[in-house]
Protein backbone atom coordinates (compact mmCIF):
# COMPACT_ATOMS: atom_id res chain seq x y z
CA UNK A 1 0.00 0.00 0.00
CA UNK A 2 1.03 2.93 -1.06
CA UNK A 3 1.71 6.18 1.65
CA UNK A 4 -0.30 9.31 1.06
CA UNK A 5 2.58 12.16 1.06
CA UNK A 6 1.39 14.87 3.59
CA UNK A 7 0.35 17.72 1.61
CA UNK A 8 2.29 21.43 2.37
CA UNK A 9 0.12 23.67 3.82
CA UNK A 10 0.79 27.49 3.54
CA UNK A 11 1.62 28.79 7.16
CA UNK A 12 -1.14 31.57 7.07
CA UNK A 13 0.36 34.81 8.67
CA UNK A 14 -0.76 36.23 11.71
CA UNK A 15 -2.57 39.84 12.08
CA UNK A 16 -1.34 41.56 14.90
CA UNK A 17 -3.97 42.96 16.26
CA UNK A 18 -3.98 46.77 17.04
CA UNK A 19 -2.77 47.84 21.43
CA UNK A 20 -6.19 49.50 21.90
CA UNK A 21 -4.57 50.78 25.33
CA UNK A 22 -1.19 52.86 23.58
CA UNK A 23 -4.27 54.43 21.09
CA UNK A 24 -6.14 55.15 23.94
CA UNK A 25 -3.43 56.57 25.72
CA UNK A 26 -2.31 58.65 22.81
CA UNK A 27 -5.48 60.16 22.62
CA UNK A 28 -6.29 61.03 26.21
CA UNK A 29 -2.37 62.95 26.63
CA UNK A 30 -2.81 64.92 23.29
CA UNK A 31 -6.19 65.70 24.66
CA UNK A 32 -5.05 66.89 27.45
CA UNK A 33 -2.20 68.72 26.02
CA UNK A 34 -4.52 70.65 23.97
CA UNK A 35 -6.40 71.69 27.24
CA UNK A 36 -3.65 73.15 28.94
CA UNK A 37 -2.47 74.64 25.65
CA UNK A 38 -6.07 76.73 25.48
CA UNK A 39 -6.13 77.00 29.13
CA UNK A 40 -9.91 75.21 29.43
CA UNK A 41 -8.69 74.70 33.30
CA UNK A 42 -9.97 70.39 32.82
CA UNK A 43 -8.18 68.22 35.21
CA UNK A 44 -6.46 65.05 34.03
CA UNK A 45 -9.93 62.87 34.66
CA UNK A 46 -11.89 65.56 33.17
CA UNK A 47 -9.89 65.38 29.63
CA UNK A 48 -9.98 61.82 29.79
CA UNK A 49 -13.80 62.38 30.33
CA UNK A 50 -13.88 64.29 26.91
CA UNK A 51 -11.42 62.25 25.39
CA UNK A 52 -13.39 59.28 25.70
CA UNK A 53 -16.82 60.70 24.49
CA UNK A 54 -15.71 62.60 21.84
CA UNK A 55 -12.77 62.09 20.27
CA UNK A 56 -11.00 58.72 21.35
CA UNK A 57 -14.17 56.39 19.05
CA UNK A 58 -12.82 58.18 15.79
CA UNK A 59 -9.52 56.28 16.37
CA UNK A 60 -10.80 53.37 17.92
CA UNK A 61 -9.42 49.79 16.55
CA UNK A 62 -6.34 51.67 14.50
CA UNK A 63 -3.14 50.68 15.44
CA UNK A 64 -1.67 53.58 17.49
CA UNK A 65 1.47 53.72 15.01
CA UNK A 66 -0.67 55.14 12.26
CA UNK A 67 -2.57 57.73 14.96
CA UNK A 68 -1.50 61.19 13.55
CA UNK A 69 -1.46 63.59 16.12
CA UNK A 70 -2.62 66.11 13.46
CA UNK A 71 -5.85 64.06 13.15
CA UNK A 72 -6.28 63.92 16.79
CA UNK A 73 -6.08 67.76 17.20
CA UNK A 74 -8.58 68.47 14.26
CA UNK A 75 -11.07 65.83 16.22
CA UNK A 76 -10.70 67.85 18.94
CA UNK A 77 -11.28 71.17 17.74
CA UNK A 78 -14.14 70.11 16.02
CA UNK A 79 -15.54 68.50 19.53
CA UNK A 80 -15.20 71.58 20.94
CA UNK A 81 -16.99 73.71 18.94
CA UNK A 82 -19.91 71.67 18.40
CA UNK A 83 -20.22 70.99 22.27
CA UNK A 84 -21.82 67.43 22.18
CA UNK A 85 -21.57 66.29 24.83
CA UNK A 86 -21.65 69.39 26.53
CA UNK A 87 -17.48 69.85 27.50
CA UNK A 88 -16.52 69.59 31.36
CA UNK A 89 -16.47 72.32 33.59
CA UNK A 90 -12.97 73.41 35.59
CA UNK A 91 -13.37 71.56 39.01
CA UNK A 92 -12.77 75.24 40.94
CA UNK A 93 -11.86 75.21 44.52
CA UNK A 94 -13.65 76.86 47.10
CA UNK A 95 -11.57 79.75 48.83
CA UNK A 96 -9.73 79.74 52.38
CA UNK A 97 -11.49 81.61 54.49
CA UNK A 98 -8.90 83.10 57.06
CA UNK A 99 -8.68 84.98 60.19
CA UNK A 100 -4.92 86.55 59.60
CA UNK A 101 -3.02 85.84 62.60
CA UNK A 102 -1.26 89.60 62.12
CA UNK A 103 -4.54 90.72 63.41
CA UNK A 104 -4.47 88.84 66.66
CA UNK A 105 -3.50 91.76 69.26
CA UNK A 106 -0.61 91.16 71.04
CA UNK A 107 -2.58 91.40 74.70
CA UNK A 108 -4.27 87.56 73.66
CA UNK A 109 -0.64 86.35 73.25
CA UNK A 110 0.07 86.82 76.52
CA UNK A 111 2.18 83.75 77.76
CA UNK A 112 -0.05 81.81 80.21
CA UNK A 113 0.30 79.51 83.21
CA UNK A 114 -0.49 75.80 81.88
CA UNK A 115 -3.54 75.35 84.80
CA UNK A 116 -5.00 77.87 83.30
CA UNK A 117 -5.49 76.60 79.62
CA UNK A 118 -8.64 75.25 80.18
CA UNK A 119 -9.55 78.52 80.88
CA UNK A 120 -12.42 79.99 78.79
CA UNK A 121 -11.08 83.39 78.51
CA UNK A 122 -7.66 81.97 77.42
CA UNK A 123 -9.31 81.26 73.59
CA UNK A 124 -12.73 83.60 73.70
CA UNK A 125 -10.98 86.03 71.70
CA UNK A 126 -9.43 84.14 68.88
CA UNK A 127 -11.51 84.09 65.87
CA UNK A 128 -12.88 80.81 64.80
CA UNK A 129 -11.14 80.94 61.37
CA UNK A 130 -8.00 81.85 62.63
CA UNK A 131 -5.25 79.00 61.90
CA UNK A 132 -3.80 77.67 65.03
CA UNK A 133 -1.40 74.63 66.17
CA UNK A 134 -1.77 72.70 69.66
CA UNK A 135 1.44 70.98 70.01
CA UNK A 136 2.87 69.45 73.23
CA UNK A 137 5.59 67.14 73.58
CA UNK A 138 4.60 63.23 73.79
CA UNK A 139 0.82 64.66 74.22
CA UNK A 140 -0.23 65.95 71.02
CA UNK A 141 0.14 67.59 67.85
CA UNK A 142 -2.96 68.58 65.89
CA UNK A 143 -0.83 70.25 63.17
CA UNK A 144 -2.46 73.63 61.56
CA UNK A 145 -6.10 73.77 61.74
CA UNK A 146 -8.66 76.20 62.62
CA UNK A 147 -9.59 77.43 65.85
CA UNK A 148 -13.04 76.30 65.55
CA UNK A 149 -11.74 72.65 65.55
CA UNK A 150 -9.71 73.05 68.31
CA UNK A 151 -8.88 70.14 70.89
CA UNK A 152 -10.23 69.33 74.39
CA UNK A 153 -7.94 71.70 76.59
CA UNK A 154 -9.31 69.91 79.71
CA UNK A 155 -7.87 66.88 78.53
CA UNK A 156 -4.49 68.15 77.62
CA UNK A 157 -4.26 70.07 81.06
CA UNK A 158 -4.98 66.90 82.73
CA UNK A 159 -2.25 65.36 80.98
CA UNK A 160 -0.20 68.21 81.63
CA UNK A 161 -0.60 67.58 85.05
CA UNK A 162 -0.06 63.62 85.21
CA UNK A 163 3.30 63.87 83.54
CA UNK A 164 4.97 66.18 86.57
CA UNK A 165 4.94 69.25 85.68
CA UNK A 166 5.44 71.53 88.14
CA UNK A 167 5.87 74.86 86.35
CA UNK A 168 5.83 75.74 82.92
CA UNK A 169 4.02 78.79 80.79
CA UNK A 170 2.08 78.03 77.80
CA UNK A 171 3.07 80.41 74.62
CA UNK A 172 1.87 81.47 71.14
CA UNK A 173 3.93 82.46 68.24
CA UNK A 174 2.81 83.72 64.96
CA UNK A 175 4.59 81.93 62.00
CA UNK A 176 4.68 81.39 58.44
CA UNK A 177 2.76 78.05 57.28
CA UNK A 178 4.81 75.54 55.68
CA UNK A 179 5.27 75.89 52.23
CA UNK A 180 3.87 79.95 52.22
CA UNK A 181 6.00 83.01 51.69
CA UNK A 182 5.89 86.17 54.92
CA UNK A 183 3.28 87.95 52.31
CA UNK A 184 0.16 89.10 54.57
CA UNK A 185 -1.99 87.15 53.33
CA UNK A 186 -4.31 85.74 56.05
CA UNK A 187 -3.90 82.37 55.49
CA UNK A 188 -0.10 82.25 55.16
CA UNK A 189 -0.01 82.52 58.74
CA UNK A 190 -0.95 80.77 61.96
CA UNK A 191 -0.54 80.81 66.29
CA UNK A 192 2.01 78.21 67.32
CA UNK A 193 -0.17 77.13 71.15
CA UNK A 194 2.82 74.95 72.70
CA UNK A 195 4.92 74.97 75.91
CA UNK A 196 7.79 77.30 76.66
CA UNK A 197 11.25 75.48 76.10
CA UNK A 198 9.61 72.60 74.49
CA UNK A 199 10.68 70.87 71.43
CA UNK A 200 8.15 72.44 69.23
CA UNK A 201 9.69 76.36 70.63
CA UNK A 202 12.84 75.55 70.19
CA UNK A 203 13.49 73.88 67.29
CA UNK A 204 11.11 76.16 64.69
CA UNK A 205 12.49 76.37 61.27
CA UNK A 206 11.14 79.91 60.04
CA UNK A 207 11.47 82.51 63.04
CA UNK A 208 8.73 84.05 64.73
CA UNK A 209 6.93 86.97 63.21
CA UNK A 210 6.60 89.76 65.11
CA UNK A 211 4.69 93.49 65.43
CA UNK A 212 1.30 92.50 66.29
CA UNK A 213 -1.50 94.42 66.56
CA UNK A 214 -2.61 95.82 69.96
CA UNK A 215 -6.49 96.12 70.94
CA UNK A 216 -6.70 99.72 70.36
CA UNK A 217 -5.64 99.15 66.52
CA UNK A 218 -9.03 96.90 65.49
CA UNK A 219 -11.62 98.19 63.51
CA UNK A 220 -14.96 98.99 65.08
CA UNK A 221 -16.66 96.13 64.02
CA UNK A 222 -13.45 94.00 65.38
CA UNK A 223 -14.00 95.72 68.73
CA UNK A 224 -17.91 94.73 68.09
CA UNK A 225 -16.98 91.00 67.62
CA UNK A 226 -14.93 91.01 70.90
CA UNK A 227 -17.72 92.62 73.15
CA UNK A 228 -19.70 89.88 71.69
CA UNK A 229 -17.59 86.95 72.10
CA UNK A 230 -16.78 88.12 75.80
CA UNK A 231 -20.58 88.83 76.72
CA UNK A 232 -21.01 85.16 75.81
CA UNK A 233 -18.22 84.22 78.13
CA UNK A 234 -19.52 86.00 80.80
CA UNK A 235 -22.85 84.15 80.20
CA UNK A 236 -21.39 81.01 80.39
CA UNK A 237 -19.52 82.28 83.46
CA UNK A 238 -22.64 82.62 85.33
CA UNK A 239 -24.25 79.44 84.02
CA UNK A 240 -21.15 77.59 85.56
CA UNK A 241 -21.26 79.66 88.85
CA UNK A 242 -25.31 79.05 89.60
CA UNK A 243 -24.44 75.49 88.79
CA UNK A 244 -21.57 75.57 91.10
CA UNK A 245 -23.56 77.04 93.28
CA UNK A 246 -26.84 74.88 93.68
CA UNK A 247 -24.29 71.87 93.73
CA UNK A 248 -22.81 73.37 96.99
CA UNK A 249 -26.41 73.83 98.46
CA UNK A 250 -26.95 71.96 101.73
CA UNK A 251 -29.14 68.78 100.61
CA UNK A 252 -31.33 67.24 103.66
CA UNK A 253 -29.35 64.47 105.30
CA UNK A 254 -30.25 61.36 106.30
CA UNK A 255 -31.23 59.68 110.16
CA UNK A 256 -28.82 57.63 110.81
CA UNK A 257 -29.69 55.31 113.69
CA UNK A 258 -28.06 56.33 117.03
CA UNK A 259 -24.50 54.19 117.31
CA UNK A 260 -24.61 52.65 120.83
CA UNK A 261 -20.80 53.28 121.17
CA UNK A 262 -19.98 56.90 121.93
CA UNK A 263 -17.24 58.00 119.74
CA UNK A 264 -14.15 59.98 121.05
CA UNK A 265 -13.26 63.18 120.65
CA UNK A 266 -10.42 62.76 119.36
CA UNK A 267 -11.70 61.65 115.99
CA UNK A 268 -13.40 64.79 115.86
CA UNK A 269 -10.36 66.87 116.41
CA UNK A 270 -8.64 65.21 113.30
CA UNK A 271 -11.43 65.90 111.35
CA UNK A 272 -11.74 69.09 111.55
CA UNK A 273 -7.84 70.14 111.45
CA UNK A 274 -8.27 68.36 108.42
CA UNK A 275 -11.48 70.30 106.91
CA UNK A 276 -8.96 73.34 108.37
CA UNK A 277 -6.29 72.77 106.42
CA UNK A 278 -8.88 72.18 102.93
CA UNK A 279 -9.84 75.66 103.36
CA UNK A 280 -6.45 76.94 103.64
CA UNK A 281 -5.31 75.14 101.00
CA UNK A 282 -8.64 76.91 98.92
CA UNK A 283 -7.99 80.21 100.04
CA UNK A 284 -4.17 80.29 99.03
CA UNK A 285 -5.69 78.98 95.31
CA UNK A 286 -7.59 81.32 95.24
CA UNK A 287 -5.19 84.10 96.37
CA UNK A 288 -2.72 83.01 93.62
CA UNK A 289 -5.19 83.28 91.16
CA UNK A 290 -6.52 86.39 91.97
CA UNK A 291 -2.34 87.94 92.22
CA UNK A 292 -2.04 86.30 88.94
CA UNK A 293 -5.11 88.26 87.71
CA UNK A 294 -3.92 91.26 89.34
CA UNK A 295 -0.48 90.99 87.29
CA UNK A 296 -1.65 90.02 84.16
CA UNK A 297 -3.84 93.35 83.82
CA UNK A 298 -1.10 94.98 85.43
CA UNK A 299 0.69 93.92 81.83
CA UNK A 300 -2.06 94.62 79.70
CA UNK A 301 -2.30 98.27 80.93
CA UNK A 302 1.40 98.86 80.04
CA UNK A 303 2.23 99.51 83.58
CA UNK A 304 4.68 96.13 83.78
CA UNK A 305 6.98 95.34 80.96
CA UNK A 306 6.55 91.81 79.46
CA UNK A 307 10.10 90.77 80.85
CA UNK A 308 8.44 92.86 84.23
CA UNK A 309 5.70 90.64 84.31
CA UNK A 310 7.52 87.19 83.92
CA UNK A 311 9.68 87.71 86.77
CA UNK A 312 7.14 88.95 89.01
CA UNK A 313 5.16 86.15 87.96
CA UNK A 314 7.91 83.24 88.41
CA UNK A 315 8.86 84.53 92.07
CA UNK A 316 4.88 84.32 93.03
CA UNK A 317 4.51 80.59 91.87
CA UNK A 318 8.11 80.06 93.65
CA UNK A 319 6.52 81.32 96.72
CA UNK A 320 3.35 79.68 96.16
CA UNK A 321 5.30 75.98 95.91
CA UNK A 322 7.14 76.97 98.89
CA UNK A 323 3.94 77.31 100.78
CA UNK A 324 5.08 81.26 101.18
CA UNK A 325 2.85 84.17 101.63
CA UNK A 326 1.53 85.53 98.68
CA UNK A 327 0.50 89.37 98.49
Amino acid sequence: MSKNKPTNKKATPKVKKPNGRKTWLKVAKKVHELNKKQDLGWTWTESMRFASKNVYPNFKGKNYTKVKLKDIELDFKNALAESQPPMPMPTKKGKEICFSALNVPAEDLIEREWWTIADDDVWINFDSNLPMRFAFDGLIDTGIIKKSQMPNMMEIREDIRRSGIKYALVIFKVLVQPNKKDDGQPCSYYVLVTLENSSFDQNLKDGEVYGQITEGDLSEEQIVQREERRKQRDKLMKQKASKKEAKQRERPKEVEPKSITKTKGKPKEESNIELEKIRLEKFRVETLKSVLDILRQDYKDGILTKRQYLQRQKQIIEKFEQGGEIK
